[in-house]
């Protein structure tokens, strides 16, 4: 069975000693933990209340997903703050911007690191089958954790197929961003709140120059990638796989998958398909002050929630008047608590082959349910703790600073968050449909024949996934 990870693994014996190369080379020695009894009290929500377990002095290697210098230095408060609450421990911090190929390289070598900080969001079926990653629900039962400590989305993040593969660290959820100002000049009074409202005022905010060229698009799903393409279509209840990854569900819900691409494609179809191609591909950096919501190009935009920091960060003022809303849906906004998009997640994880699995584990508790650190770090790095009591101590700074947050804590803390949903050949499949979709974006492929190239994928890939699985 081939197993490929893509992004943004199962038991070993810990007992004895045992030596492990750091990510620089370097060895360290660690021994087992010396367990005291389990403390007995109710589980609090945002601490296990076990007794300490003890451990001779040892070296762990973190790998972490955080690179930027900003970054980096507030993440170093987690791994101070476990450190110093574990004596015994010494955390080697390194930043990884390429964790998907790095990560199943280093378990294939035998030289994995401690610990992983790392999106994987969708990709815990080819994590499970390709037993990359550590499960988690046995030391969680033994210490007495609750799932409490962290909001629904985040235990959602790391569950597939009723196991868990680690402790959530934070969440990205989605609303759509508007320019005020932008909206106020073409005689639109608050962003829209229904899809009705929405293409309107894309047509009202679109602005082609006297040669044709695209100066302002009011709204498109995505800047033209197709980035968002697949999860928008969670919007109208299209699902790609059931929830054990087993089977491909496209044919299911066939009418919403078509609705939910003709509503997207009515958006490119108010612009010439080629001069939209010119535009896009002169958009400025996405981390600068050239990005195209800051400098006005795109006034209505929809996104996770990492953005909700940059307008402040890189915008310099610009645009002046912007705000944050829940996307609008075929019905109008939904609830936070009805309906939460997330299009990822960071969590903590350990990686199969670790020489000291209770050593990694302590680490990982301590680093996930840090909520000073956890909440300073996100102040930081924009995007929602996962962990309750870090998102209180977030909420009351952050939105004091920026009340625009509020929106995506509420959709963060949602009992009704949906994620991406996750098949062992979830990334071809996601792939080839990205590509169908910008097809039919384009013209190339006709509403007739929408219907039986989904239907086609599906068949393909439901042969392809039963061999995978064996079935």
């Amino acid at each position: 069975m081939s197993i490929v990870v893509v992004a943004g693994c199962s038991g070993n014996d810990s007992s004895g000693s045992a030596e492990t190369s750091d990510a620089g080379g370097s060895t360290v020695v660690s021994a087992a933990p010396v367990s005291e009894p389990a403390d007995t009290r109710a589980p609090d929500a945002t601490t296990d209340t076990t007794a300490k377990a003890e451990f001779e002095p040892t070296t762990l290697t973190l790998w972490a997903g955080v690179t930027d210098p900003e970054g980096t230095v507030a993440f170093q408060g987690i791994v101070d703050r476990c450190e110093t609450d574990n004596p015994w421990l010494t955390i080697d911090f390194v930043g990884k911007d390429d964790m998907s190929t790095a990560l199943p390289a280093a378990i294939e070598a035998g030289n994995p690191p401690d610990l992983v900080q790392a999106d994987f969001s969708g990709q815990l079926a080819g994590i499970d089958a390709g037993g990359l990653i550590e499960p988690i629900d046995d030391l969680f039962a033994r210490d007495g954790l609750d799932w409490g400590a962290f909001v629904p989305g985040g235990k959602e993040l790391v569950d597939f197929n009723g196991q868990h593969f680690g402790l959530p660290f934070s969440l990205d959820s989605a609303a759509l961003f508007y320019n005020q100002d932008a909206l106020t000049a073409a005689g639109i009074d608050a962003p829209p709140a229904t899809f009705e409202e929405l293409f309107a005022a894309a047509e009202k905010l679109l602005a082609v120059n006297a040669d044709g060229t695209i100066e302002r698009v009011g709204f498109v799903p995505d800047v033209g990638d197709g980035s968002y393409a697949l999860f928008l279509t969670r919007l109208f209840g299209a699902t790609m796989f059931s929830d054990d990854g087993a089977t491909i569900t496209i044919t299911d819900n066939l009418d919403q998958w078509v609705a939910a691409l003709q509503w997207q494609k009515q958006f490119f179809d108010l612009m010439d398909g080629d001069e939209f191609s010119r535009w896009a591909d002169g958009l400025g950096s996405y981390d600068s002050a050239d990005n195209f919501f800051i400098n006005g190009q795109l006034p209505l935009y929809f996104e996770g929630s990492y953005f909700i920091t940059w307008p402040d960060r890189f915008g310099e003022g610009k645009p002046e008047n912007w705000g944050v809303v829940p996307m609008p849906g075929p019905d109008g906004v939904a609830d936070a608590d009805e309906l939460s998009l997330i299009p990822s997640g960071n969590f903590f994880m350990i990686p199969t082959g670790v020489d000291n699995l209770d050593a990694s584990w302590e680490a990982l508790k301590c680093m996930a349910l840090a909520g000073d650190e956890i909440a300073a770090f996100q102040q930081v790095y924009g995007n929602i703790p996962a962990n309750v009591a870090a998102l209180d101590i977030f909420e009351a700074a952050a939105v004091a600073q920026i009340p625009e947050y509020q929106t995506f804590i509420d959709l963060a803390r949602s009992p009704a968050a949906v994620l991406p949903d996750s098949a062992v050949v979830a990334g071809a499949l996601r792939d080839e449909v990205s590509s169908l979709i910008l097809d039919y974006r384009r013209g190339d492929l006709s509403d007739d024949d929408l219907r039986g190239a989904l239907e086609d994928l599906q068949a393909r890939y439901q042969e392809e996934l039963d061999l995978e699985l064996g079935n």
